[in-house]
């Protein structure tokens, strides 16, 4: 069968395919194709053979954390929706694309999206949600019409909708679009967004598992846990810990980029070291430098910590993230102070405005940091970026402000020399920008835009 997915997303071989392998080889346009590989047998299995409380039980053990970026037990936060005294719950499918250089969610949204709808389901019934909505961004064209076609399909075969699979469970499936935003990432801000207002953080808590959408419990995954959802109920909890690490089970999307050969899609278990990630990706094109690891708050880890493990834990230690699964690989001829103000400037523009530690704080990292290309820095412009970036972090509203720092504590710790050499002498050590007159950094290390701001 021909790529059924966008030519940007190219899927490497390598690693343990699980939710990647059978795109390309389902019709993504056709429950029955899907249905030929076994497809909605997860959902069958769940419905009609166990119970809400056994389902939560098998997700429970198989040890399946969330893989949107907290690492968050799934099925906790299902039971927190279930033991909620509610008439109504939610559970909401977050396809907003937070970092739009992460691929995993889009490229399960293109080529499989059936798998994703199927874990939805199985979570809506598991929490006890009469509702189901998929929220993906609206410039994914190819992923939304193939979302829409998937819901109309299950909907009309009795998987979705009214007393589904012949049973007294009745599921509402629908697709809404929104405009992607970084800040979409955050599950707060999306509910807004949904519910017609300003796509915002709220203050936590309540969390939204108790009091979400419209004020009932809503339960919010991203895509590719829910194909997991899906594929736990299929082949059984054993199956999905037979790979991963002690701490975290499973398999993880990760899109690597920058200075790679193959850059692109990898579905690797967790706990696998990063230098066999850059090698899947056919190895660096240089002098591998570091490696950015989990998107725009994510954090540098030198060419010598490669042997990290890429699980929540480690890389939280290392100050970097699993986040949105993406890995930016940099090399020799990469700054270090220049990729930082990168992802700053990006988490500067991508605030949603409603914190001022985020709305203010950002813009200033982005000018200590403009003077210290500009070798133009005030004496205390170094502690000024240490306890600024400490500061946001510990009054932050939302996730995402408290690891907008990342890029630069982890490069000033591992790539001080770089920031001393651009302040006392103009001299940029990787000889890649000039003091004055910088160029954008983001054609040559991402190749994409930022995204439109969340309506």
């Amino acid at each position: 069968m021909a790529s059924t997915i966008s030519p940007q997303i190219r899927i490497l071989p390598g690693g343990e395919h699980r939710l990647l392998t059978d795109i390309g080889r389902v019709d993504p346009r056709t429950l029955a194709s899907y249905r030929e590989r076994g497809g909605y047998g997860g959902l069958e299995r769940a419905i009609t053979r166990l119970t809400p409380d056994a389902v939560i039980g098998e997700v429970e053990a198989a040890g399946l954390r969330g893989r949107g970026g907290s690492g968050f037990l799934t099925a906790a936060k299902w039971r927190v929706a279930r033991d909620t005294q509610a008439e109504r719950r939610i559970v909401v499918a977050n396809l907003m694309g937070a970092d739009p250089s992460a691929l995993g969610d889009r490229a399960l949204a293109e080529g499989n999206p059936h798998l994703v709808v199927e874990g939805l389901l199985i979570a809506a019934y598991a929490s006890g949600a009469g509702e189901a909505i998929i929220a993906v961004r609206r410039d994914w064209t190819d992923a939304i019409e193939r979302l829409h076609n998937a819901a109309r399909e299950a909907t009309e075969s009795h998987l979705a909708g009214y007393l589904v699979l012949g049973t007294d469970t009745s599921i509402q499936l629908s697709v809404w679009e929104g405009s992607g935003a970084y800040v979409a990432g955050e599950e707060t801000a999306l509910l807004n967004a949904l519910a017609g207002d300003r796509g915002m953080p709220a203050i936590r808590p309540p969390f939204p598992a108790s009091v979400g959408l419209w004020g009932v419990p809503t339960v919010v995954q991203n895509a590719e846990t829910l194909a997991h959802v899906a594929w736990i109920l299929l082949h059984s909890a054993e199956a999905f810990r037979s790979v991963g690490s002690e701490a975290s089970r499973g398999t993880k999307l990760v899109t690597v980029m920058g200075h790679v050969a193959e850059p692109g899609l990898l579905e690797v278990p967790l706990g696998t070291p990063l230098l066999d990630l850059l090698g899947m990706a056919g190895g660096g094109t240089g002098n591998t430098k570091a490696l950015f690891v989990g998107g725009p708050g994510g954090g540098a880890i030198e060419a010598g910590g490669l042997t990290m493990p890429y699980d929540y834990e480690p890389l939280q230690e290392a100050g970097a993230i699993i986040g949105s699964g993406s890995v930016l690989v940099t090399d020799a001829a990469t700054c270090m102070v220049e990729a930082a103000r990168f992802f700053v400037d990006f988490s500067a523009r991508e605030a949603c405005g409603k914190a001022i530690p985020c709305r203010i704080g950002t813009k200033r990292l982005v000018e200590t940091l403009d003077r210290i290309l500009a070798a133009t820095p005030r004496p205390d412009d170094f502690t000024l970026l240490r306890e600024l970036s400490r500061k946001m972090s510990d009054t932050a509203l939302c996730r995402l402000e408290r690891l907008a720092p990342a890029p630069i504590l982890t490069t000033l710790d591992r790539f001080g020399d770089e920031y001393r050499a651009h302040a006392e002498r103009g001299i940029c050590l990787a000889g890649a920008c000039r003091t004055t007159d910088l160029p954008p950094l983001i054609g040559p290390l991402t190749g994409v835009e930022p995204a439109a701001p969340l309506e």
